[in-house]
Formats: C-alpha cells, structure tokens, sequence
C-alpha cells in the first residue's frame, strides 16, 4: 500500500538499506554448527547456569534458616525468667540512708567518727582509730 506511494529511487534505497541491516544482522547472530549432540549440550549449558543459581538460592536459604533460628532462640531466652533466688539488693536507696542515719544516731560522736572512718577506710585497725 504503502510502496506504490513512495518513488521507484527511493524504494530501492530503503530496501537496499534494509537488505543490508538483514545481511549484518544474519552475520552477526550466525547459527553454530548443528550436530546430534546440538540438544544434549544445549541442556548441559542451561543446567549449568542454573545448578549456579540453585547453589546460592540454597545457601541463602540456609543463611535465612539459620537468622530465625538464632532469631527464636534469643526470644526465649529474654523471655523466660531467670531461676535466681531474689534481688541481690533487696533495700532500696532510701532505706540504706535512713539506717545510716540510725547507726550514726545510736553511737556517740566518739563512736560516730570510728564508724566514719572504718566506712572510708575499713582496712585500719583497732590501735590507730582513735588518733586523728
């Protein structure tokens, strides 16, 4: 329809122009050579890429395995309670004070500075506490 319209001169030139796109395409993308064994080495080439794509599709999955895994086991663990006996510190910062407070109270002042000192240094002794 459309080749009538155009001019002989310049069909000729586009179908020179595509006759030679199909020579270089042709050349370009040349079939090999076709045996008997075209198909079984055709199968060979395909398993071999994706025997590749298989081995690391299975160590990512094994990688994903091995995060839930460590995943759940670390759940558990922060999730069940721990078998200690209680608190270590079973008093509270305020009632430490006040029973400072009390013993500093229930001793006289001379006991008062023994006291203070064997809290600041608890290696002295006996002899050398009461001189300061």
């Amino acid at each position: 329809m459309n080749e009538s319209r155009m001019p002989s001169d310049q069909n000729s030139a586009s179908s020179q122009r595509l006759d030679d796109l199909f020579r270089a395409y042709h050349a370009a993308c040349e079939p090999g050579e076709v045996s008997a064994n075209f198909m079984p080495e055709l199968w060979q080439k395909i398993e071999n890429v994706q025997s590749a794509t298989f081995s690391f599709r299975r160590i990512a999955k094994s990688f994903v395995t091995l995060a839930a895994a460590l995943s759940m086991i670390l759940a558990i663990i922060g999730f069940v309670p721990g078998q200690s006996s209680g608190p270590i510190y079973s008093a509270s910062y305020v009632d430490v004070l006040a029973a400072h407070n009390e013993a500093l109270a229930a001793h006289g002042p001379a006991e008062s500075v023994q006291y203070a000192l064997e809290l600041i240094r608890p290696d002295v002794s006996d002899d050398g506490a009461g001189e300061i």
